[in-house]
């Protein structure tokens, strides 16, 4: 039987057996007068534990105050580490019984009898922790502290279930948040010999008690590798909310519907497609203990910075929560450089609407702080988009310039010159998109047009006047050479 099964049962399983369960109002329970039961508090819990034990020459392990310190030394600890992983304060304090003998622990959890291996469980998950002492005697200090991690994840799920995550997902998160040791064995081979031999169950099926307890050595191992997938493929906040959506909505299927805006048969189809992968190797990646950089820093690579950054964000949070500094510090760099990213973009972004706006100098500007942006980030592929926008500037603020000499050569009555300018600057703002300079051109044109005209009637009628005048002058000229010929005539 796997190690994770032999950490952690609860209740329902007892109750699929048909065994008797603990009547959990009345304290544990017919031992209860034989137990001199004492209390050791810290700031989240009650610990529980046995002074003396009538009637017995001697304990099956080593009970009494030492044994509660042991425990009081790091169940606060744990308790903070899960409230930064979750976000969610629960109710304190907690109960932690330390059951000094065998057969009280029967009493509260009588399959203990026939599987030797279950240490403790969660009693109604989340009123009682339940330590069976004697059997985590050959038991290291670090599988110790797992084993109150493992339960008190329960407790987690469960608020933010409100009490409805069945039990696949919560023993599937319960391993998820156990610490990696290097006594503990993860290697899913037993999962792989399932896979190849069709013998895996459907998330339906892990979804009821009795599918996850009939055959535990499968369904452990299953149910940490759909929550691994889950996490590895859509982030640990994600499933959080899916924890959280499992309290208000009928089932897990619906609840996977909200949280991933996928259904429950997609995500299993992923999940199956997953597996081969996690076969080799990625059942070691864990978000809280060795995150894997590897997808957002391909989404860095490929320039999908609004999309890492998003990411990192949260991924930075969760890293600082659970103290993995070096993999931390890789993070941070990256969410650095995802913001140099971004910033790049938007000056990008800001070239391109400057040059739509017709505003050159300043596409232009931005352009170029974009192109030394990505340059400073190793990013050229956006570059020559860039450079486009850049060399339409040059040309835009190039005809505005061409459209203010035509003007002024206008002013100056320099027809010819001026239309020249004006009509290769009106071409070129037309195929640049600058509607409004374009048509101020085409008015230049016009006013030039009109200029000419009055110019030639001006002309015109300054020949017609010259003509009169000299006709005149002549005539005057006649009179006053032979007035009698002028009066005879």
């Amino acid at each position: 039987m796997p190690k994770k099964f032999l950490l952690s049962l609860l209740l329902p399983l007892l109750f699929f057996l048909g065994l008797p369960g603990p009547a959990l109002a009345q304290g544990p329970f017919d031992q209860a007068a034989e137990i001199d039961w004492q209390e050791l508090r810290t700031d989240k819990f009650i610990i529980v534990y046995a002074d003396s034990v009538s009637g017995l020459a001697r304990f099956d392990c080593s009970c009494g105050v030492e044994e509660a310190q042991r425990y009081a030394d790091f169940v606060d600890g744990i308790y903070s580490d899960l409230v930064a992983v979750f976000g969610l304060e629960i109710k304190t304090p907690i109960n932690l019984r330390l059951f000094p003998t065998e057969e009280s622990y029967y009493e509260v959890n009588p399959l203990a009898r026939q599987l030797t291996g279950v240490i403790a469980h969660a009693l109604n998950s989340r009123d009682e922790i339940a330590i069976a002492l004697p059997r985590t005697e050959r038991l290291t200090e670090e599988e110790i502290v797992n084993n109150i991690r493992h339960e008190l994840t329960h407790f987690f799920a469960s608020y933010l279930s409100d009490g409805k995550l069945k039990a696949g997902f919560q023993e599937g998160i319960a391993q998820y948040l156990e610490k990696p040791t290097e006594r503990a064995n993860y290697d899913p081979a037993v999962l792989k010999l399932a896979f190849e031999e069709g013998r895996l169950l459907t998330w339906s099926e892990l979804d009821e008690a009795e599918s996850v307890y009939s055959d535990p050595q499968v369904a452990y191992p299953q149910s940490l590798s759909i929550v691994s997938f889950l996490v590895d493929r859509y982030s640990l906040p994600t499933f959080i909310e899916f924890l959280k959506a499992s309290g208000t909505e009928p089932g897990f299927r619906s609840a996977l519907q909200t949280a991933y805006g996928k259904s429950a048969d997609q995500l299993e189809t992923e999940w199956l497609a997953y597996l081969p992968e996690y076969f080799d190797g990625r059942w070691q990646i864990n978000a809280i203990y060795s995150y894997d950089l590897s997808r957002v820093t391909q989404l860095v690579n490929k320039a999908a910075y609004s999309d890492a950054a998003a990411e990192l964000a949260e991924i930075v949070a969760l890293l600082e929560s659970t103290n993995q500094v070096d993999t931390l510090a890789e993070a941070e760099a990256l969410l650095a450089r995802a913001h140099q990213g971004q910033a790049a973009g938007a000056l990008a972004d800001e070239s391109r609407q400057a040059l739509l706006a017709g505003d050159y100098p300043l596409a232009i500007e931005k352009g170029n702080a974009a192109i030394t942006a990505y340059e400073s980030l190793g990013y050229r592929e956006r570059i020559p988009e860039i450079q486009v926008y850049i060399h339409r500037a040059e040309l835009g603020q190039n005809a505005l310039d061409q459209l203010g000499r035509g003007e002024t050569l206008l002013s100056s009555f320099r027809f010819m010159e001026a239309e020249d300018e004006l009509q290769q600057a009106t071409i070129l703002l037309q195929s640049l998109g600058n509607q409004a300079e374009a048509e101020r051109g085409q008015s230049l044109l016009v006013k030039s047009a009109w200029q000419q005209s009055l110019l030639a009637y001006l002309l015109l009628a300054v020949g017609a006047t010259l003509l009169i005048f000299n006709a005149l002058r002549r005539l005057i000229q006649r009179v006053s050479a032979n007035p009698l010929e002028v009066e005879f005539t």
